[in-house]
């Protein structure tokens, strides 16, 4: 949103150049208004900057299980991942080049998501890659220590779109994972084969609380409740 309000900014400057260097004319109105897009991206990056500290400040309670605060997207700054009131680890959305993130936040929030996940000493990396020019399905690399140990994609088609169905399906190993929720909820379940082993909701309706519950600590399984929650909510 931020990189959105400075483009609009810089095309209504363009315009009114245009309108100058052809016309010989002023507008008073139109410059008023362009200069609102920049004042209006310094209180957003403000407002970001504040949720930032609050998400680094971020402390359970009353969660027993996995949980993170998120209240932000636009910058990557680590989000301090806990289980009960133990930090074990962060989360990360990155972007791998400047041009994907001004392409990403210009367009649409869930372009280009890749993803940094710190476990205890397991550092997992969900990298975004483009399988073919023009197609729905989004496509991932995931990484465990420098090794690539499989990968995801979304499940794009008409009948799960008419559902409101969101689908990811991972392959880690000798594993098939699938994560899916509907469009307007907020809980995503995990599964592997028919059983599920996981789900992430908010804490509270109303909260940014992330709380997640998983199987035996299956970190395969909260790296793909993550990346769901990302792309989709």
């Amino acid at each position: 949103m931020l990189i959105q309000l400075l483009f609009y900014f810089v095309m209504v400057m363009i315009v009114a150049l245009f309108r100058y260097l052809l016309f010989d004319a002023v507008d008073p109105e139109l410059l008023g208004a362009a200069f609102l897009f920049p004042v209006g991206a310094l209180v957003l990056y403000v407002l970001t900057k504040h949720f930032q500290k609050k998400e680094q400040a971020y402390v359970p309670k009353d969660v027993k299980g996995w949980s993170f605060y998120h209240l932000q997207r636009s910058f990557a700054v680590p989000k301090p991942l806990f289980e009960g009131d133990q930090k074990r680890g962060y989360l990360k959305r990155y972007y791998e080049s400047k041009g994907r993130f001004i392409i990403g936040e210009m367009v649409s929030s869930n372009w280009y998501v890749s993803m940094e996940i710190k476990v205890d000493g397991d550092l997992y990396q969900v990298k975004w890659y483009r399988e073919r020019w023009f197609s729905r399905q989004e496509h991932w690399e995931i990484v465990r220590n420098g090794e690539l140990i499989g990968q995801a994609r979304t499940l794009v088609d008409l009948r799960r779109i008419a559902k409101l169905k969101e689908v990811i399906e991972f392959h880690i190993g000798n594993r098939t994972l699938q994560t899916a929720a509907n469009t307007v909820t907020s809980t995503i379940t995990v599964t592997s084969g028919e059983a599920a082993i996981g789900t992430l909701k908010r804490n509270h309706i109303v909260s940014n609380v992330s709380a997640m519950e998983v199987r035996k600590r299956d970190h395969e399984a909260m790296v793909a409740l993550i990346l769901h929650h990302f792309y989709f909510k």
